[in-house]
């Protein structure tokens, strides 16, 4: 089954400006995102990711790569800088994830807690454990079984602009920007495009004379070699190719680019 990436929203004509502060953490969050271009390993992913959180002054984070089933959600990938950690907010994640009702996928959906505004119990604790006074969670909610999305978590320190309720929802539209690109990354690494078929030269020349029409004695003549070698060379071509005929390795060929 297909999985979509989930395009980012528009922003909102009335949403806040950032502070001069503010709009520095942008600046260097977007440039982290960079190298996800070229990114060739998931360790080179988690290293982005990494890079992102600490933009915006994040003393932990954790991304999750999630495909919705018709059951249950999967995680395919999770980033995360200290191993474990994020499991004690699992259950806040969960209530982040359920669909909601039909029609209403694809918007992002945040929640905030502090250690001040949270009963005593496990998060709290964990909280107070990892040095943290906020948790921000955000989900880019899926549509259909099959959509893939990502959820980020991130840890703030006490004061830290980026965790404060009045810019919430921009930093949700960054994360989530960069969870789709974060996203592709990773669908192209899962499944990487087939290698290209690499023709020698001369593999190339009698292909070439081939698709003119050219019978094998014939070109044996033009390019100075014994027809034997030329049926060699076109051998070669058509196990490269995956045919058994001239016809084909010649279409074959063309539609790869190879002629």
């Amino acid at each position: 089954m297909a999985r979509t990436p989930i395009a980012s929203p528009p922003l909102s004509p009335d949403a806040p400006v950032p502070s001069g502060n503010e709009q520095q953490m942008v600046v260097g969050a977007l440039r982290a995102l960079r190298p996800l271009m070229d990114a060739s390993s998931f360790q080179e992913v988690g290293q982005v990711v990494r890079d992102f959180s600490r933009a915006f002054g994040a003393i932990h984070h954790a991304l999750g790569i999630v495909e919705r089933g018709p059951a249950q959600n999967t995680v395919h990938s999770l980033f995360e800088d200290e191993q474990g950690w994020c499991r004690a907010f699992r259950d806040s994640c969960r209530q982040l994830l359920r669909p909601q009702a039909p029609g209403v996928g694809g918007a992002i959906r945040t929640a905030l807690h502090t250690v001040d505004d949270l009963p005593k119990g496990r998060v709290q604790e964990e909280l107070r454990r990892l040095d943290a006074h906020s948790l921000l969670l955000l989900v880019a909610e899926m549509r259909e079984p099959g959509d893939t999305a990502a959820c980020f978590a991130l840890l703030f320190e006490r004061g830290r602009g980026a965790a404060r309720l009045s810019w919430q929802r921009g930093l949700a539209r960054l994360c989530h920007h960069a969870a789709s690109l974060v996203l592709d990354a990773c669908l192209r690494l899962e499944d990487p495009p087939q290698a290209r078929t690499r023709l020698s030269a001369r593999e190339a020349e009698c292909l070439r004379w081939a698709s003119v029409g050219k019978t094998s004695w014939e070109t044996a003549h033009i390019i100075g070699v014994s027809e034997r070698t030329v049926n060699f060379h076109l051998g070669n071509a058509f196990a490269k190719l995956n045919v058994n005929n001239k016809q084909a390795a010649v279409a074959q060929a063309i539609l790869q680019g190879l002629l």
